[in-house]
């Protein structure tokens, strides 16, 4: 099969572009979240990893909530089984601090310390951190 003399810069321009979006593609589409009741939000990820819980959760908060950039999301459960995916592992967060929570902030994102709290902004910012998964 003989290629025309334009078809191998087209086929490279399209690969380069496919690798681009790829490169530049952030955490948002290895999580969803979910919203639970009393003001819950439950984030299931596809690989768990601190970097794309928080980022489930503060993407939902931005585009779905509207909330600001300055308000703080909370840990109120570590990484348990999902009530809104049966089968699969979610962390679940609120928007107040859980009441057994660590009662400081600690300087991590760990997902398993209940009451850790980020930012809406900082949660978000999570989704353009590379994680060890890819």
């Amino acid at each position: 099969m003989k290629m025309s003399r334009h078809a191998i810069p087209t086929a490279i321009a399209v690969s380069l572009l496919i690798s681009a979006q790829t490169a530049t593609a952030g955490n948002e589409s290895r999580s969803k979240a979910y919203p639970l009741s009393n003001g819950l939000i439950e984030v299931v990820a596809d690989f768990s990893e601190n970097a794309i819980y928080w980022c489930g959760v503060g993407d939902y908060a931005l585009l779905k909530l509207s909330k600001r950039g300055s308000d703080r999301i909370y840990v109120w459960q570590g990484p348990a089984q999902s009530a809104a995916k049966p089968g699969q592992r979610a962390v679940t967060f609120s928007f107040q601090p859980p009441a057994a929570g660590s009662g400081s902030t600690p300087l991590t994102t760990d997902v398993s310390i209940v009451g850790n709290s980020l930012s809406v902004g900082q949660a978000k910012r999570t989704c353009d951190e590379r994680t060890a998964s890819g």
